[in-house]
């Protein structure tokens, strides 16, 4: 089962398959951990809010780094859905996921 994911703006980002998080293109870009987000290299990226978004706290401290992880590929990622309404705003958070995302590399023949 797959969760999708947003930014804060509400443009469709990607997605979320067994508390790993994947872009829109189906590339691994991190993993949740209870509520934290972490990137591959074991960076914290923020927390997942309302099940959704990934938002970072300026005002959290950072957690400790996680142990990096390899990339796992996603056999076919989900077709991508509308974009949302943008949220209103919050105080003292910035939408944790990167944008605009790199298109993926053409295939290699």
């Amino acid at each position: 089962m797959t969760t999708t994911i947003f930014r804060w703006d509400g443009a469709y980002w990607g997605f979320l398959a067994d508390d790993t998080l994947y872009d829109r293109h189906g590339r691994h870009v991190g993993w949740l951990e209870k509520a934290d987000v972490f990137d591959r290299s074991g960076r914290f990226m923020g927390e997942l809010r309302d099940g959704h978004y990934v938002l970072r706290d300026r005002l959290r401290a950072v957690p400790v780094h996680r142990n990096p992880r390899p990339a796992v590929a996603y056999p076919v990622p989900p077709a991508p859905v509308p974009d949302r309404k943008a949220r209103e705003p919050l105080d003292d958070c910035t939408d944790a996921l990167p944008w605009p995302l790199p298109p993926p590399e053409p295939p290699r023949f």
